[in-house]
């Protein structure tokens, strides 16, 4: 089969279906998304299908000069417009906020992205010190005081974009690099790459560094890692990462994590028996010719926190979770190990380390080679990679079967234990699907890209079932008592039914968590809303299932939290709808509704109304408005309202000038922030 374009699945728990074109995309190599469910997507622009890029882009039009093309490797010399790189914004619909190009005279095709908190966008990848074909030098934009200006010694780049996609924040080259595998960014602005060197004096390692040079005079390829400063005008440190190599060839490492505190974290596949260990690491010999590792580098790239090898296979990604414990998911060989009650067969795996790389959390083979992994601050993991029939989907699949083609993909999703959430196919038939690239939103979205057999495409799926806050559309966990909305496909009738007030059964649809019927207040194919029966209080994990019409799906595993808040809507003081042209007044209080907030004293029965006697949450609940702590006077039932509901009134500060934000606390939870009008 000949790919003839990218795509980008959508496969989304909170969004109906939908198609995009960008025929200017000709490769996806990198996906990221935000807290607020932005997509960016990095990769190869087109040479000759413009990318229509957004206005007040940084870079409207293809600077590429003219390079020797694939065909001069089969016809002799042939000379065309080499490639280039893009970087595009889509918002949680999937319409384009921006799109650039990013490069020079010469090519350039980026290979990793990354977003920090305030937006900005950071995207690495390769380009040459000269153009394609005249010699000229590489006029790929670096910005003053750059790390490495000169592009005489650039092999790769990294450039940050501010949040709109109209400037660079900085750039520069980076010299001695072949490869650049990943990228991590950590919350003060460091960046953190690794990859291949060039063997060599090429590659800048730095004074101090765990290695400044390759264990090997031998090795042509060493395992590097960087960390560069906020500003891009200095490295922080750099080292190479390998042993001496070994008979299947050189280390290799394919992915990169970074903490709070400025620790990285490297994996990859290691084949050197005297790759670096650490004393009291899970496993400190090489058990295979070829063996992942996981590398915990501390923040001055001096020394290792520890480092560990795995199991025969390789590690293609690592990333952390709210706690900053490791992740790492890759393709596995026999014997791998396993944690009791994961699967102990499939070709690839998904482990969580403890936080001291000493032990396994969970470990579980699944039925792919997973080629990207993606990791939700609860834990919650996505994977996709290459399919092969009878793999499972469970309830809300997109695509349940195989389908004959040339490439199938598939994706799947799994609890903070290792435990098989749902997963689906991708492509199949007339149109083959060859994933590259994944990340997971913050609704449980999975947004995987890479190659298809058509024109380039973007589509909005559910990936399998999915549970939300169905306030705030957050798919980490759920709380008891907490309205919720499932997502899937084929869950319930094509046409959409509410109920009057909340029913155990709803056109033919039931739900039920950990066994417990939960009361229904509606019912669709594509979602169905629901309540989290209020009996699991006091436990951490249950499961839901739906049965339609008739049928009873698989169970699927769910996290509980003591509390997990979502807003849905905010009252005045004199009981209107806060709105823009209806603001609050500084200093006045407001009523916020919302679910989702735990446990209540007196509890309340699910399925039933709140009465008038007043139930208080039992967790502790702060507020904080624009940035300033707000007092809280009540939080509680919401009388009237359905049990699943909690009111919190929240005094306004007095010196607020303007229209802000507003957020919840409740436990160790913070509700995602909402907009809250202030006026006179």
């Amino acid at each position: 089969m000949l790919f003839t374009g990218a795509f980008l699945l959508f496969l989304s728990a909170s969004l109906p279906t939908f198609n995009y074109s960008s025929p200017g995309i000709n490769l996806v190599n990198a996906i990221v998304t935000d807290s607020a469910g932005n997509t960016y997507i990095t990769g190869r622009a087109s040479p000759t299908v413009t990318l229509a890029t957004s206005a007040g882009a940084f870079q409207s039009q293809s600077n590429a000069g003219t390079c020797l093309t694939l065909a001069a490797y089969v016809e002799g010399v042939s000379i065309g417009p080499c490639q280039t790189s893009f970087v595009v914004k889509l918002d949680p619909t999937a319409a384009v906020v921006f799109a650039t190009y990013l490069g020079g005279n010469g090519p350039a095709v980026a290979n990793a992205i990354a977003v920090d908190r305030q937006g900005n966008v950071y995207v690495a990848g390769l380009t040459s010190p000269i153009d394609g074909n005249n010699g000229q030098p590489n006029t790929f934009p670096v910005t003053p005081g750059a790390a490495f200006p000169d592009p005489a010694k650039g092999s790769a780049f990294i450039a940050k974009l501010n949040s709109s996609g109209s400037k660079l924040v900085y750039s520069t080259f980076l010299p001695g690099i072949e490869y650049i595998a990943g990228l991590a960014v950590d919350p003060a602005g460091n960046t953190y790459l690794t990859g291949i060197a060039v063997g060599g004096a090429a590659f800048p390692s730095t004074s101090g560094a765990f290695q400044a040079s390759p264990k090997s005079s031998s090795l042509q390829y060493p395992a590097f890692v960087i960390k560069l400063n906020p500003a891009g005008s200095a490295l922080v440190y750099a080292t190479y990462l390998s042993g001496s190599g070994g008979p299947e060839g050189e280390d290799s490492v394919q992915g990169i994590a970074a903490d709070a505190s400025g620790d990285a974290f490297v994996t990859g596949v290691a084949t050197s028996t005297d790759f670096p260990v650490t004393p009291g690491a899970f496993l400190t010999v090489n058990p295979s010719g070829e063996s992942v590792f996981l590398t915990k580098l501390n923040p001055q790239g001096t020394g290792l926190v520890y480092s560990t090898f795995l199991g025969p296979g390789t590690g293609n990604s690592v990333k952390l979770d709210a706690q900053g414990t490791a992740y790492v998911a890759g393709a596995a060989a026999p014997p791998f190990p396993t944690t009791p009650g994961a699967s102990a067969q499939g070709v690839g795996f998904l482990t969580h380390f403890s936080a001291d790389g000493s032990s396994l959390l969970s470990s579980t083979l699944i039925g792919i080679d997973v080629t990207a992994m993606d990791l939700d601050p609860a834990g919650n993991a996505a994977v996709v990679g290459p399919a092969t029939e009878n793999l499972p989907v469970g309830a809300g699949a997109f695509q349940p079967a195989y389908a004959n083609a040339n490439w199938v993909s598939y994706a799947a999703k799994f609890t903070p234990d290792g435990q098989f959430q749902g997963g689906t196919y991708l492509g199949g038939d007339s149109q083959g699907a060859l994933v590259q690239a994944l990340a997971l939103g913050p609704d449980g979205s999975i947004v995987a890209g890479g190659l298809a057999s058509g024109v380039d495409f973007v589509t909005n799926l559910f990936p399998s079932l999915t549970v939300q806050n169905a306030a705030s559309f957050v798919a980490t966990s759920v709380a008891p008592g907490e309205i919720v909305a499932l997502r899937g496909y084929g869950i319930g009738p094509v046409t959409g039914i509410s109920a009057a007030s909340p029913v155990a059964q709803l056109v033919g649809v039931q739900v039920s968590f950990g066994g417990y019927p939960a009361p229904l207040f509606y019912a669709q194919a594509n979602q169905i809303n629901a309540q989290v029966p209020w009996e699991l209080a006091g436990q951490t994990s249950t499961t839901v299932q739906i049965t339609y019409p008739g049928v009873a799906s698989t169970v699927t595993p769910v996290v509980l939290t003591p509390s997990l808040p979502g807003i849905f809507y905010i009252n005045n003081s004199d009981g209107s709808r806060n709105s823009p042209s209806n603001p609050a007044a500084p200093g006045d209080f407001i009523a916020i509704y919302g679910t989702g907030g735990g446990t209540l004293n007196p509890t309340g029965i699910t399925g039933q109304f709140w009465g008038t006697q007043l139930s208080t949450l039992m967790l502790p609940v702060s507020a904080a408005v624009g940035g300033e702590d707000a007092i809280v006077l009540y939080a509680g039932s919401a009388p009237t309202r359905e049990s699943g509901f909690f009111q919190s009134n929240v005094l306004l500060p007095p010196d607020l000038q303007a229209s802000s934000v507003l957020s919840l606390t409740i436990g160790d939870a913070t509700s995602v922030a909402v907009p809250v009008s202030i006026g006179a």
